[in-house]
């Protein structure tokens, strides 16, 4: 334990992880915390390089060949480097992932968001923004060069981040607004679905949650 070099309190989480924390994909989670802690201590995992054994695939796919119980939604960017899979170190059935270009909740994602809360129970939704993110970097800058369809989507965050004093800033505003967006939803307010925001860190790999957004 000691070559990884974590702070007190990251030690005992990972104490926890190694020992308890490899959830067969047939377990259902209905507590948000639960969900959470799933995802902090995954994406510890992941930086720290030590991630759950991967020697499950054949016994998971016989698992969730009938259905899935995902603990939560990710709501995240497109970009080729934020694999949530990966960043949150999750096996096969754990987590439902949509993604677009500037980790938008537009119809389409809204409408699976109201598939994965009341069709499969996920009791957390987390929407995920990034460091340097290109959509939401093109957007502040107010850039009127894209094609059409692109444009269109980036003038659609312009309104979350135009007022930012930076494009940083305005990742994580943009994230509060597609938060904000989610939590109105009638559906997501039935089923009394956690909806928070975070960020991932393209240089550390680590996710930092914003449970107040």
């Amino acid at each position: 334990m000691s070559k990884l070099n974590l702070h007190a309190p990251d030690v005992a989480v990972l104490r926890f992880v190694n020992d308890l924390n490899l959830r067969a994909p047939d377990v259902t989670v209905t507590d948000s915390q639960v969900a959470l802690n799933y995802l902090k201590e995954g994406n510890l995992r992941f930086v720290n390089d030590i991630p759950m054994p991967r020697n499950t695939n054949k016994a998971d796919m016989e698992i969730t060949k009938n259905g899935q119980k995902p603990f939560a939604v990710i709501l995240t960017c497109a970009d080729s480097r934020v694999s949530p899979e990966i960043y949150f170190d999750q096996k096969m059935g754990d987590i439902f992932v949509l993604r677009n270009a500037g980790n938008v909740a537009d119809p389409s994602v809204i409408g699976s968001i109201e598939f994965a809360v009341g069709a499969l129970g996920a009791p957390l939704i987390v929407v995920v923004g990034h460091s340097k993110c290109g959509a939401v970097y093109s957007a502040y800058s107010g850039k009127k060069d894209f094609w059409p369809a692109l444009q269109n989507v980036l003038d659609g965050i312009r309104e979350n981040v135009k007022d930012s004093p930076n494009a940083e800033q305005g990742m994580l505003h943009n994230v509060c607004c597609q938060v904000d967006k989610i939590k109105a939803n009638a559906v997501v307010m039935e089923k009394g679905a956690t909806v928070i925001g975070a960020d991932y860190d393209l240089e550390t790999g680590e996710v930092r949650f914003h449970e107040g957004c």
